[in-house]
């Protein structure tokens, strides 16, 4: 009898472990289907967006971040607007011991720099660009990565879904395949599940009249949001931290399908194991903070709340199919037939995520390599429970293309 009963109890558990993912993904599935399509509305208000970028020791990529936001139609330092607001652009250079400043200006951007030991991460660079951007007569911010690049559309887009009444939005963002050499299965993967999480979910969320979700690239908000949630984010996670808290406001982040920014991928080995270890990490510490805040939230008749309860609680995929994997280890039936289900997702999720790519037949034969991707992120679940247990480190995370 007692067998049989702590057999069910780890059943349970596996299925509660593996809920919130496979709820996203359903949740993805069925948004995507269902999105709307609707004409542009008319635009209601006056927007002067301006772009900041927290830069921490970023002179290899900073340049080309800003000659791509010139493109798109933002201000260089040098240019005088006159009656016409142009976006300007502004790096923060926080405790850098590199030329980010001065490479930076050099490319065309407004450089303010912040050098105090005692002011660490990225929220604290955020908050200070966000301040000097709003003194400089902005009333709606879009934060960028210093490593990335945007889309020639990105600035009328975003401003444009300001315009027409958002509060806050979100553009897709997705990685850069390696410019030089084959990709490699192991990359396209790569590619591929951050597709699936920073553009499919989002979208899918959306759809459905969910909050899109924060990436800390690509998302903009406005001055009043700010005024309503201040951005008091310090954490590894500082953007699932503050779309909580967004969420918990009752403030919706809309998704925003034409307009991109794409980071490149960080470099293979220690890099990017550290890095990987650091995201998971602060996700894990960011929703047992929250979990109380959104379930508050919820209680108050705010529904959008479970939905990011989910989102926050969410594995990567990768852990999420040993977790399936492991219920073929118990004889519970109803068990067997959650995994079912969330197995048909599962394979559903990656085939849509395929199609989002240029080479879809090529991205699905990669999947041949999950089985070494899963075994690699078994292999650092020691370090991402290291950092789940800390606050962890803004730091710099070599990358796959550094050119200018």
């Amino acid at each position: 009898m007692f067998g049989s009963i702590s057999v069910q109890v780890l059943a349970a558990a596996i299925a509660l472990l593996a809920a919130p993912l496979f709820v996203d993904l359903g949740i993805a599935l069925a948004g995507n289907l269902c999105r709307s399509r609707a004409a542009k509305p008319e635009r209601l208000r006056t927007i002067r967006l301006a772009v900041v970028i927290p830069a921490h020791d970023e002179e290899l990529m900073i340049a080309r971040t800003v000659r791509s936001l010139l493109a798109a139609g933002c201000s260089s330092s040098e240019d005088c607007t006159g009656t016409q607001w142009r976006p300007p652009v502004l790096v923060v250079a926080h405790n850098c011991s590199d030329a980010t400043a001065v490479v930076a200006a050099a490319a065309g951007a407004s450089v303010v720099s912040l050098s105090n030991p005692l002011m660490r991460g990225k929220g604290a660079a955020l908050r200070y660009g966000l301040e000097a951007a709003h003194r400089s007569g902005a009333n709606a911010f879009l934060v960028m990565d210093a490593d990335s690049v945007a889309s020639p559309d990105l600035i009328m887009s975003i401003a444009s879904a300001l315009e027409a009444g958002a509060e806050a939005v979100q553009c897709r963002y997705e990685l850069e395949k390696p410019v030089a050499g084959a990709v490699t299965s192991l990359a396209r993967l790569r590619v591929m599940a951050f597709r699936g999480i920073n553009v499919l979910r989002a979208r899918g969320r959306a759809g459905l009249g969910f909050s899109a979700g924060i990436f800390g690239n690509g998302f903009a908000v406005t001055e009043a949001v700010l005024d309503r949630v201040p951005f008091s984010a310090d954490s590894i996670c500082e953007d699932l931290e503050y779309h909580i808290k967004l969420v918990c406001a009752g403030v919706r982040v809309e998704w925003v399908e034409n307009a991109a920014v794409y980071a490149p991928l960080s470099a293979p080995g220690s890099a990017r194991a550290s890095q990987e270890a650091r995201w998971e990490g602060g996700r894990a510490h960011v929703a047992t903070r929250g979990t109380l805040r959104l379930l508050g939230a919820a209680g108050r008749g705010n529904w959008r709340a479970l939905e990011a309860l989910a989102e926050a609680w969410s594995l990567p995929l990768s852990r999420g199919v040993v977790a399936l994997l492991l219920t073929l280890l118990l004889p519970v039936h109803w068990l067997h037939v959650f995994a079912m289900v969330c197995g048909v997702l599962a394979c559903l999720y990656v085939l849509e995520a395929a199609t989002l790519g240029d080479e879809p037949w090529r991205d699905l034969s990669a999947l041949a390599m999950a089985p070494v991707h899963i075994a690699w992120k078994l292999l650092i679940t020691p370090l991402v429970l290291r950092q789940a247990r800390k606050r962890a480190e803004w730091a710099r995370t070599r990358r796959e293309v550094q050119q200018p």
